[in-house]
């Protein structure tokens, strides 16, 4: 978006506080480059230097031209010992240099510019200024400004927004990701059109393709749903970020689950937030433990139809406390509402029993026909599959989806997919005694229940998921072959070759820029970063097909050949488990839940 000559001048103090305050050496001169309009005399995508190797890098975006664009200095300057009194366009002041000596105010600065980017830009500028609001607590929430550029500089998007963080353990790491929100439905780089869109930081993904593979997998295997992306270069306050995904979200809405809005015709039904009606059920701190428990908002009116649509997530039952709705399986599976996510006591009973018929009817081995009653079994194929393929740790854990459309026709369905940063052997290795790590294993199949405790965190519980259940079914094996040989054998082949030979030679540029601002790789030396990052490219590349080599070999028997741990251990394990659950009654007997 443009700022006129006159903010982006008031601009200068703010930003000469930052350069005081965030400068290890206290050098006060502030350095910032923007696009400039000649015509108009305006600025705008004003990006300010960051210091980092005893050096000021300029990461400059794709948008920013850099034969009109200037370095703005307040006063005069030199570069490499040629002077200038005013600001001047990039090309005039480092021409083909990459590297240059600037002073200014007896002060000599080792400037870097940082311009292999070929990818788009987003600019977000939050209305304090500042990101310590949002970073605060996860859920807060903060208004601001957002330009959104094609890499030939097509402005896409220019108004309003809000902006709040996201994830859980990726949330606690340096680079945050983002959900954002425009004050309009806009069609973004052709995903269709909508609001809600998330930034998605994948920061413990040294190679910046894991979720890439499994999104653009799932797609070519025709998967409903499957999120769509664009990788964006990031500017929040004017300061560089890094190299993120913009995606669209999971959620009631026609880029990502299509399905009736619940939620929505609720408030039309109640003429009110849903959220500022009282909560109900059990929803304490260890409300995530306890089987067969439900928690919901004591919402006085429904719609007429309640029969959808829903998205439920899996989750971890440490977080399922911070969520708004959700519900315990009788066989302490939690769920959390994605959508709607303040529901009716009505609607919680509805979605709950479904899914109770489909968990009861896969742990009683039945047959296909019978489970398919209750959920569409190939889009849970699909959705194993995926998982399976990518040894995702988390896979029918957490960040694993349902979704029920409207209608009286009572099926669920297994998907969309979401979340693969520490799939493809980005991971600690072994859980439940499966080695994450090595593409040569099964390992979501042997997932077992990751489940806190209430007098304590360990994982304590060796009670299998329903991934493990159905895929010792034999009519479920079946299908799995069928789809693996009929879909996904070959949209893995295609979509590997796509992101080993397409994809990342075209965000080389964006990878080795994201490297240096967060220093990855522990070097600041391009040629060296660019060597390290194809190397984290060849090892999740060939993770991949080696992976999809043991799927092959394997996908049409029964796996039951994974260690799991000693009967020591198990033993011990059980008797806590007897504990806890002896803990989890007195809490709902003595009415504790809702207390502690």
């Amino acid at each position: 978006m443009k700022r006129i000559l006159a903010f982006v001048l008031a601009a200068i103090m703010a930003f000469s506080a930052f350069a005081v305050m965030g400068y290890a050496d206290g050098h006060p001169v502030t350095a910032y480059i923007a696009n400039y309009d000649e015509v108009n005399d305006e600025y705008s995508r004003v990006i300010d230097w960051y210091k980092a190797n005893d050096k000021y890098y300029f990461f400059v975006p794709a948008s920013i031209d850099f034969d009109t664009a200037k370095l703005c200095i307040p006063g005069s300057y030199t570069v490499d010992g040629a002077e200038y009194e005013k600001a001047e366009t990039l090309a005039t002041v480092f021409g083909d240099k990459t590297e240059v000596k600037i002073g200014a105010d007896g002060y000599t600065y080792d400037v870097v510019i940082i311009k292999e980017s070929k990818t788009a830009s987003v600019f977000i500028t939050t209305e304090s200024g500042s990101l310590d609001y949002i970073h605060a607590v996860k859920g807060n929430e903060e208004e601001g400004t957002i330009e959104i550029v094609d890499v030939d500089g097509e402005v896409l998007y220019d108004g309003a927004l809000e902006i709040k963080g996201r994830g859980n353990s990726t949330w606690q790491m340096e680079k945050k990701p983002y959900n954002i929100k425009l004050d309009k439905k806009t069609d973004l780089f052709g995903m269709g059109k909508t609001k809600k869109w998330s930034l998605i930081a994948n920061h413990t993904d040294l190679s910046l393709i894991r979720n890439v593979l499994a999104y653009e997998t799932a797609k070519a295997a025709g998967m409903p749903y499957s999120p769509l992306f664009e990788p964006v270069d990031v500017y929040i306050n004017n300061e560089y970020k890094g190299a993120y995904l913009l995606t669209t979200r999971v959620g009631v809405d026609g880029t990502s689950v299509d399905v009736e809005d619940l939620e929505g015709n609720t408030e039309d039904a109640n003429k009110n937030d849903l959220d500022t009606y009282p909560k109900a059920g059990y929803y304490g701190t260890y409300a995530g433990l306890l089987a067969g428990t439900k928690k919901w908002y004591d919402i006085p009116n429904n719609p007429d139809d309640i029969t959808g649509g829903y998205i439920i997530e899996m989750e971890l039952a440490n977080r399922y406390a911070d969520e708004a709705s959700g519900f315990v399986t009788d066989r302490d599976q939690p769920f959390t509402m994605k959508s709607p996510e303040y529901v009716s006591e009505a609607q919680i009973n509805y979605i709950s029993a479904l899914y109770q018929k489909f968990e009861d009817a896969v742990y009683a081995g039945a047959d296909m026909a019978e489970i398919g009653k209750y959920c569409n079994v190939q889009s849970l194929a699909q959705l194993y599959l995926i998982n399976e393929w990518a040894s995702n740790m988390d896979g029918g854990l957490t960040s694993t989806y349902f979704y029920k459309p409207e209608g009286a026709n009572e099926t669920l369905y297994g998907g969309p997919v979401w979340d693969f940063d520490i799939a493809f052997g980005n991971n600690e290795g072994e859980r439940f005694g499966n080695k994450y790590n090595d593409p040569t294993k099964w390992t979501v199949c042997y997932n077992r229940m990751y489940r806190n405790t209430v007098f304590g965190t360990w994982d304590i519980d060796e009670q299998p998921n329903v991934f493990n259940i159905i895929t010792k079914n034999e009519g479920f094996v079946d299908v799995l072959e069928a789809e693996w040989n009929g879909t996904m054998k070959a949209a893995v082949a295609q979509t590997v070759e796509w992101v080993e030979t397409e994809y990342v030679p075209s965000v080389e540029g964006w990878a080795v820029a994201n490297a240096i601002r967060w220093n990855i790789f522990g070097t600041y030396d391009v040629n060296e970063i660019k060597k390290a990052y194809y190397d984290e490219v060849k090892a999740v590349v060939s993770f991949a097909k080696t992976k999809a080599e043991t799927i092959t070999a394997g996908v049409g028997e029964v796996q039951n050949d994974a260690p799991q741990t000693n009967a020591f251990v198990k033993f011990f394990k059980g008797f806590l488990v007897g504990i806890n659950d002896i803990f989890e009654k007195a809490i709902v007997a003595l009415d504790l839940v809702n207390k502690i």
